[in-house]
């Protein structure tokens, strides 16, 4: 089975077991938020860990419904039969970025609740040159193997997921990073909205109960 169908199936079974745990949501979609992003890019890096992560952790499970894309403007050549990143926008050490939380996305079968720790722990540690230093920290920091993550990122099957961060990203016709969507929607004043006020955006967003996180926010104004 291809890599990206069993991603898209993934998020479809995370938004779906994101409604059973609510049991008083009337029926309410969680919001769904799509984030392409390079690993190295201070803005990604910015949205990711000040906004994207900590709204997760305010908002019940039920509200959000995350998807991460590592990839941005990356390229790729196939040798061997193995693809091989050549280039991306901010050096080597975004590739190996980029291609670590591809794993890591695969190694907890695309759960946002379980990935986001371990991505917003790399991106709050990373310095250029030191993807490996940071993977040392925060696997262990976020009860994950540090060990399986090079075994992936070291392996086919690391490229390949990768690769298919790319084909999704290709996709998505995305013209900057952090590139949002919300319900599938994406304009400069969503972009906008998104990556300064996240809170905010996914509790007018949200059609279910207020959240307790959403009734105690400092209400800021939207563009729009």
């Amino acid at each position: 089975m291809m890599l990206t169908t069993v991603f898209v199936a993934a998020v479809v079974v995370s938004a779906a077991s994101a409604a059973s745990v609510c049991s008083d949501c009337d029926g309410a979609e969680p919001v769904d938020i799509v984030t392409y992003y390079e690993a190295m890019c201070p803005f990604s890096r910015k949205f990711l860990t000040t906004q994207l992560y900590p709204t997760m952790k305010l908002l019940p499970d039920n509200v959000m419904n995350v998807t991460i894309v590592p990839y941005g403007f990356a390229h790729e050549k196939q040798e061997n039969g193995k693809w091989v990143m050549y280039n991306c926008q901010h050096g080597p050490s975004e590739c190996i970025g980029n291609a670590i939380a591809a794993c890591v996305l695969n190694m907890t079968a695309y759960d946002a609740r379980e990935y986001m720790p371990m991505i917003n722990c790399m991106e709050v540690n990373t310095r250029h040159g030191h993807q490996m230093e940071a993977l040392s920290k925060c696997a262990p920091a976020t009860n994950m193997s540090e060990s399986e993550i090079l075994t992936c990122y070291n392996s086919t099957e690391g490229s390949e997921l990768h690769h298919q961060m790319g084909q999704i990203t290709h996709a998505g016709h995305i013209h900057y990073v952090p590139h949002i969507n919300i319900n599938g929607q994406h304009s400069k004043l969503i972009q906008y909205n998104a990556y300064n006020h996240l809170l905010e955006v996914v509790c007018q967003a949200y059609k279910g109960p207020e959240p307790a996180a959403c009734k105690a926010r400092q209400h800021v104004a939207i563009v729009g």
